[in-house]
């Protein structure tokens, strides 16, 4: 094709025909021009297929990882209701009008639960992902801030849970030092603790100890039922992304 233009130059040129030949140019550098805007445009359509197939992998894995995350926070919330039903029912025995303070004691030694279910790590990795990597800007600016404001939300329900979580540990580690509640019923060492006790005190220990657990797990509960309204709205939004 080379050889083709070059014989038509030296043919102008030799014959003279200098208009001819400028019209010539003029015409093969438009044809250049041309084609290298059809290149560019090729290039953009392979650049932004890739771009989708990497948008589209990406929505993938988003949906994954916060469907996920909405099933166990399903799970959490059900676990917190029944322990904090659990706990509730304990308070009604042991506070009632006519109960004994072996009622108290019993609850206290063999039946109550000390540990929190407030645990819960996010499924961040994709986010995490698109963040580090600046793929973030495939989707809309709109719905980055709907992610954005996602994580704010779950970095402050794990900053409130840590903060509860610590206040009820100081609680039962201070209570459980007096009155351990960890279920060594068969030991004469376990045994001979719980002989002699303090009554006042074992009851307004294990009254606030409760109080602080089943307020916890009341806050932990707003905040994650909270989270999987919006995870579940963010989920949503994923879906109408093209």
């Amino acid at each position: 094709m080379r050889k083709f233009f070059r014989r038509i130059r030296q043919k102008l040129l030799t014959e003279n025909k200098f208009s001819k030949y400028l019209l010539y140019a003029i015409g093969e550098i438009v044809l250049v021009v041309i084609g290298i805007l059809i290149a560019l445009q090729i290039n953009d359509w392979n650049e932004n297929q890739k771009k989708q197939k990497l948008k589209a992998s990406y929505k993938i894995s988003l949906i994954n990882d916060l469907s996920s995350d909405t099933l166990l926070l399903g799970r959490l919330i059900a676990q917190n209701y029944n322990i904090m039903k659990s706990l509730r029912m304990q308070q009604e025995r042991f506070l009632g009008p006519e109960t004994p303070i072996d009622t108290l004691v019993k609850i206290a030694r063999n039946e109550f639960d000390p540990e929190l279910n407030t645990r819960f790590k996010y499924n961040r990795n994709t986010l995490n992902t698109l963040i580090a990597s600046g793929n973030i800007d495939l989707f809309t600016k709109e719905f980055n801030e709907m992610l954005m404001a996602l994580i704010s939300l779950q970095d402050i329900e794990r900053e409130n849970s840590k903060w509860y979580s610590e206040i009820y540990s100081s609680k039962a580690s201070r209570f459980s030092d007096d009155y351990p509640v960890s279920g060594h019923q068969n030991s004469n060492l376990f045994n001979s603790i719980w002989i002699d006790i303090d009554e006042k005190k074992l009851i307004s220990g294990f009254i606030s100890l409760t109080d602080i657990k089943g307020f916890a797990h009341y806050k932990f509960v707003n905040d994650i039922e909270n989270l999987k309204e919006r995870t579940t709205i963010v989920l949503k939004q994923i879906s109408s992304q093209n």
